[in-house]
């Protein structure tokens, strides 16, 4: 079946015991306690070795020191493997809107997923996120995002990674985030302090997205939760020139790396056309992309566990990374 000129990929699910099982019994700890605040999993912990800081003092911008809003953070997981080789780092940016991070199956279980799985050492980004006032709306999460990137760049001998084989994969508002870091990776986004870590290369080498959020303007895409919260505030000629400069479909160039892209045309959450329209602008613009557009699937779903169809696209994902010789 074709769908807006493009292939609607259907597949059913034939394999997807091992993947269940190994979904249901690898589980981040901290998220297992968190009961008593739904974002308590997703604070920084100084005591945690997996955290890392994106900045040693306060994040530029920073309103103040509450470790579950303003300090910016990666969670590690390190590659499963044998032998002391740099390994490929995947950043994961899980979705929620801008304001918030509550999906879970975004973030462990994915992390999870590429490190023991596809021996890639990866990481989970808690960036900071829109508040009611507006603080922390754009560029904020586009500062987090870049400097996680780099990051990882500039420790990839202490952490044991191969500093020219970096990815990202972003769900959903984070498909959006890692696309726009993607797309406009030789910005800084107007960042107000720098240091040695700012200067490293903040291109990915691959970009990964799950059902993202792509446009930014309504003329393309009716505005998400996504677009109120990242602009809020904005209005007039500025609100124009955002509307354009972060809608990836509108900002494809030959230099954008290859992407690998999936989604449901049946997404109740956010338009599917998002989706449409990037792999329409990936393809005009010669850019290799291995795009499904399942006829089902769940928006949030991470993994997908035990969904037909979408559930296919992690074994797709490992596939296309080997055909990238990302993995080796």
């Amino acid at each position: 079946m074709l769908k807006n000129g493009y292939r609607v990929f259907a597949f059913v699910l034939l394999a997807s015991t091992g993947l269940q099982a190994f979904a249901q019994s690898h589980r981040h700890e901290r998220a297992a306690s968190s009961s008593s605040h739904e974002e308590s999993a997703n604070c920084y912990d100084p005591a945690d070795r997996a955290d890392i800081r994106l900045w040693d003092g306060r994040a530029p911008g920073a309103i103040g020191d509450d470790p579950c809003r303003d300090i910016p953070y990666l969670r590690m997981f390190p590659a499963r493997t044998e032998g002391s080789s740099p390994r490929p780092a995947i950043l994961i940016i899980p979705g929620g809107g801008y304001d918030r991070l509550t999906d879970e199956k975004e973030q462990a279980p994915v992390a999870e997923y590429f490190s023991q799985t596809l021996h890639a050492t990866s990481f989970v980004l808690y960036y900071r996120l829109a508040q009611k006032d507006g603080s922390y709306r754009y560029p904020v999460p586009m500062w987090d995002g870049q400097r996680a990137l780099k990051l990882i760049r500039y420790r990839a001998a202490q952490l044991g990674i191969d500093s020219q084989r970096v990815a990202l994969f972003g769900f959903s508002a984070g498909g959006h985030l890692a696309s726009t870091l993607t797309l406009h990776s030789a910005t800084d986004f107007g960042l107000p302090v720098h240091d040695a870590v700012d200067a490293e290369r903040g291109r990915p080498e691959l970009l990964g997205l799950g059902y993202p959020v792509i446009s930014m303007d309504p003329a393309d895409v009716p505005p998400s939760g996504s677009y109120r919260n990242l602009l809020r505030g904005f209005e007039g000629p500025e609100l124009q020139h955002l509307q354009t400069y972060l809608s990836g479909e509108k900002n494809v160039t030959p230099h954008t790396p290859p992407v690998f892209l999936f989604e449901s045309m049946d997404d109740a959450k956010i338009s599917p056309q998002n989706s449409v329209l990037f792999v329409a602008a990936l393809k005009a613009q010669g850019i290799p992309v291995d795009a499904h557009l399942f006829a089902h699937g769940e928006h949030g779903a991470g993994l997908a566990v035990g969904i037909p169809e979408e559930s296919a696209w992690p074994e797709m994902f490992q596939r296309w990374l080997i055909q990238q010789r990302f993995l080796k």
